[in-house]
């Protein structure tokens, strides 16, 4: 008996060693599993660079949040064309900030188990702050649908907590909160919605080409700025977990500073693959698009894009990819190495191509065949350089 005693403490002493051990690894079990290659000389400051970018670019959708925040209070003071307008752009730098900031800051770090109890984990943050695609007529009204959506249904009281129980309430499309929500409020079904759509001070009239009513623009006014303050909340959240301050040091940055700088590069490494495939190919770069009410999907790429160039090249060309290229001085690593430089830049067809494309899908085709290669030339460095990287699923 005592035998048996003595068995079964060892096995829970082992167990207990391996989820310790396990837990206190920075990365998810995704990457820490990865095998460490041999003699690769990753740049010491890659972690710490990685930091830098996530927190900056996520302070810059903070900040054009915050303007969207004053833009929104003044549209709804003063319903103008030119107040409605400031809000779109404020909402489009917010956006494509928060979308650069994906390649540094979406990587598969852990996180404690009660931020996944209290639904604060990143994935839970990202479906209240990019959930797509959506179902635009349940926020609000549609063409032959007027009183139709959150705005049209005054049972429900327009505050954060009655929008975050709305949120995909019995489906995913069904979307209350976050950049798209705030995106069809600002644009409409067909990207023209008109600012009297908020003035509060104008009684409801029949539109000119329809019958019916346009209602409760006070309604619509309030429900852009609750999003827009549980918008500024989430993104203020993961800001803050990337703070790269030694006084105030943020989660993830803590997590990465104790990282290798060779897990770190395979990490950015998985993360940009998957944002390659199972965003960009799979959802921006669709017939639908990501951002159809603003017309933005071009925008939206061009965004993830740019952030993806600064997780790999970096311009001084001492960290990312270019020092472990070139290092090893071989013919087929500068070639691959310069394939990335060009797919990543601006005078690509995902960036400067699509606005000069004779088409639409014609730009998008083209941006498509540019993922498809720079998945392509990854996989390639990920083979020279023996990082074991997976093919993302």
């Amino acid at each position: 008996m005592k035998r048996i005693a003595s068995v079964l403490l060892g096995s829970l002493m082992l167990l207990s060693a391996c989820s310790d051990s396990e837990h206190s690894k920075p990365m998810s079990r995704e990457v820490s599993s990865l095998p460490e290659p041999e003699s690769l000389a990753v740049d010491e400051a890659y972690p710490e660079r990685l930091v830098n970018i996530a927190y900056a670019q996520l302070s810059k959708s903070v900040e054009a949040a915050q303007a969207l925040q004053s833009s929104a209070a003044a549209l709804r003071k003063n319903a103008t064309p030119e107040r409605l307008e400031e809000a779109r752009g404020h909402w489009r730098a917010s956006y494509s900030a928060y979308l650069s900031s994906l390649a540094a800051s979406d990587i598969p770090v852990r996180e404690p188990s009660e931020w996944f109890a209290a639904k604060l984990t990143r994935r839970h943050l990202a479906q209240q702050i990019n959930s797509w695609p959506i179902e635009p007529g349940y926020i609000d009204y549609l063409e032959g649908y007027p009183f139709t959506g959150i705005v049209n249904d005054t049972t429900l009281v327009i505050d954060r907590d009655s929008l975050l129980a709305q949120h995909q309430f019995s489906d995913a499309t069904y979307v209350s909160v976050g950049y798209h929500a705030i995106e069809f409020i600002l644009w409409g079904e067909h990207g023209q919605r008109p600012a009297s759509d908020f003035d509060s001070t104008t009684a409801a009239k029949p539109e000119e080409d329809d019958s019916s009513p346009v209602a409760h623009q006070q309604r619509r006014g309030d429900y852009l700025a609750t999003l827009t303050d549980i918008l500024i909340a989430d993104l203020q959240r993961l800001q803050m977990r990337w703070a790269p301050s030694p006084e105030a040091q943020g989660y993830y940055a803590q997590l990465l500073s104790a990282a290798t700088p060779t897990e770190t590069l395979q990490a950015s490494l998985l993360t940009v693959n998957r944002i390659i495939e199972q965003d960009l190919l799979q959802n921006y770069l669709t017939d639908t698009g990501s951002s159809p009410f603003s017309g933005g999907t071009p925008v939206d790429v061009e965004a993830i894009l740019r952030g993806i160039r600064q997780v790999l090249i970096s311009e001084d060309g001492t960290s990312g990819l270019q020092p472990l290229l070139t290092a090893r001085k071989q013919e087929r690593d500068m070639a691959l190495l310069a394939e990335v430089i060009t797919l990543t830049s601006a005078d690509t067809a995902c960036i400067a191509g699509w606005q000069t494309a004779v088409s639409y899908p014609d730009g998008q085709s083209d941006c498509r065949q540019q993922m498809l290669e720079l998945l392509i030339t990854l996989k390639q460095i990920n083979d020279q350089l023996g990082l074991k990287i997976p093919a993302s699923g």
